[in-house]
């Protein structure tokens, strides 16, 4: 089964621009070593909200972060504040 760890990070102005570097390094480097697919969002109406979305294979069935997830969630805690959730996608195999 697949499972989603979505880290959601709010940050302010002066942080903003590093804090998407790193996004978007981090998942390039997800992509690059096939850790997982990777994905940098950003609010449509909100400035600083900012997301990475990891899609991951389970072959238990069980949801559980990656190394890399909760990794990347510490990283980003000096950033600003951090959400940090794993979902399961049903109807995906």
């Amino acid at each position: 089964m697949k499972y989603m760890e979505i880290i959601s990070l709010r940050t302010s102005a002066p942080f903003e621009k590093k804090a998407r570097g790193y996004m978007k390094k981090i998942c390039l480097i997800v992509k690059k070593y096939n850790l997982s697919q990777a994905h940098f969002c950003v609010h449509d109406s909100i400035p600083g909200d900012l997301a990475i979305v990891i899609i991951s294979q389970s072959d238990d069935g069980k949801v559980r972060g990656t190394e890399v997830g909760i990794y990347i969630t510490e990283v980003l805690k000096q950033f600003g504040l951090v959400d940090y959730n794993c979902w399961l996608m049903e109807g995906h195999a």
